[in-house]
């Protein structure tokens, strides 16, 4: 390790002014990801983890004063703190327990248990973890330490996906045999690691299907296990659904890395979307759940398989999971529509589809919109034999061109709710889906005015005009 790089780079971060404090009041230990991360060709120091020989709570808001960030306490046992600076960057500091070695022994990963003492500047690596940095291994200091703290096991496929490591062969039987245990860490916590393991990923593929082997995954979403077994019958093949979805996780993330050779280029705005952090992790989630309520709506029908209502029953099962996991309601119910509307560009794409579709499929999909085309197009790639989702080109400039349209015009509303009440109707229900219709066939060109609009609700609706 250059420690003369590392000091450097230290100078530069949003942390320098506290850790120059620190400097001047006693001896401290930086810890773990900083270092890691260096190691790693990193250029900028975002999280930084540091050990004092006494409680933090000393020094944690002259700190948080000094680098204008806000002070956070995570553990009052474990006496803990956390300042949050531009909400991005946290400084992580925590007491020690009785000296450096055994602190650094009940850490979690070897690659983690690297300190560098100050005012010193000296290198302790006492597991020799700039050894597996450099072969890019996952070793635990101590197999204990995943059982003290059974999350561990979940962070280790985080850094496979994140950081592109492998585990140790001897780590994978152990997790194997452990791995039901994560389930005995907090939701939240879990809920956390899975989204920094999608949202930041760039080797999600590979990391899930090592799950899968080590049953992590089925841990993670035990509804996955039932999608192993059932078979669904292709043109010329037959395929376990889970293998199905697995591919689709595939075809997702290799579309992330070759979006630009395929026929989303020249979308870059809408693009942008699908690397918003939430949204990535969306996509991911909702690849891997889309079909879930397959092996419960089956089907064999004149040797083909049938899944009627799987779209809808899934939702709600990957509703309920997300709202077990303590992801926030927003985020639960937009899981729930990107599943619940998954297939819509699909049977969209098989018909003639109209202005007015294009319409009612905006409104129903709202900031979905294009999420469930990328979706879609992960999807059909993974369904045998491999089709090339060319269907979804015509469509998606079709629906964009009448979206950018639409935009520009933003005409009021043919007729309010103001206008039934005058023709004689009683408020309800029943008024959005009259004034939804009308604004469909505005849309399609069939209705052009309010006389046209009023004498087609007339026409279509009297019996709910109330007689006067």
């Amino acid at each position: 390790m250059d420690i003369i790089r590392f000091l450097k780079l230290l100078e530069k971060s949003k942390f320098q002014k506290g850790v120059e404090y620190l400097v001047n009041k006693t001896k401290f230990w930086i810890v773990g990801g900083a270092i890691r991360d260096f190691c790693m060709g990193k250029r900028e120091i975002k999280d930084l983890d540091i050990i004092v020989p006494y409680d933090p709570k000393e020094v944690i808001f002259k700190i948080s004063k000094i680098v204008k960030g806000h002070p956070v306490l995570l553990d009052e046992k474990r006496k803990e703190w956390r300042i949050v600076i531009d909400k991005e960057y946290t400084l992580d500091i925590g007491e020690i327990s009785k000296n450096i070695e055994n602190d650094l022994s009940e850490r979690d990963f070897t690659v983690n248990a690297i300190a560098v003492e100050f005012p010193e500047k000296k290198i302790i690596d006492k597991f020799n973890g700039f050894y597996d940095l450099k072969r890019k291994i996952l070793r635990p200091v101590k197999n204990e330490n995943l059982i003290s703290d059974p999350l561990r096991i979940l962070r280790a496929f985080r850094f496979m996906s994140t950081l592109d490591f492998k585990i140790d062969k001897e780590t994978e039987k152990f997790i194997f045999e452990n791995a039901d245990k994560i389930t005995s860490s907090a939701k939240e916590r879990i809920m956390r690691e899975i989204y920094l393991l999608f949202s930041e990923g760039q080797k999600i593929y590979p990391t899930v299907l090592k799950m899968k082997e080590l049953n992590v995954l089925f841990v993670i979403i035990p509804e996955l296990k039932n999608l192993q077994g059932c078979f669904q019958i292709y043109e010329n093949k037959v395929l376990d659904i889970l293998e199905h979805t697995l591919n689709s996780v595939y075809h997702l993330e290799n579309f992330y890395k070759n979006w630009k050779r395929t026929f989303f280029k020249g979308y870059e705005e809408e693009i942008k979307m699908i690397f918003e952090p939430e949204n990535k992790l969306l996509l991911f989630l909702g690849i891997l759940f889309h079909d879930i309520a397959k092996p419960l709506t089956r089907e064999i029908l004149n040797e083909r398989t049938k899944f009627h209502g799987h779209d809808r029953i899934g939702s709600n099962i990957a509703y309920n999971w997300a709202k077990r996991m303590r992801f926030s309601e927003k985020f639960a119910r937009r899981l729930k529509n990107i599943v619940f509307w998954h297939m819509y560009p699909h049977l969209l794409g098989k018909e003639e589809a109209t202005r007015r579709a294009f319409h009612r499929y905006l409104r129903k999909t709202g900031d979905l919109w294009f999420l469930l085309f990328v979706h879609a197009y992960a999807d059909f790639r993974a369904t045998p034999p491999g089709k090339d989702p060319s269907y979804l080109k015509n469509l998606l400039k079709k629906i964009y061109d009448f979206k950018i349209e639409s935009e520009k015009e933003r005409p009021k509303p043919l007729i309010n709710g103001y206008d039934l009440i005058d023709l004689g109707f009683e408020p309800g229900p029943i008024f959005k889906k009259i004034l939804t219709e009308i604004e469909e066939l505005r849309a399609e060109g069939t209705l052009k005015t309010k006389e046209e609009a009023l004498e087609y609700v007339k026409k279509n609706y009297s019996e709910f005009i109330i007689k006067k």
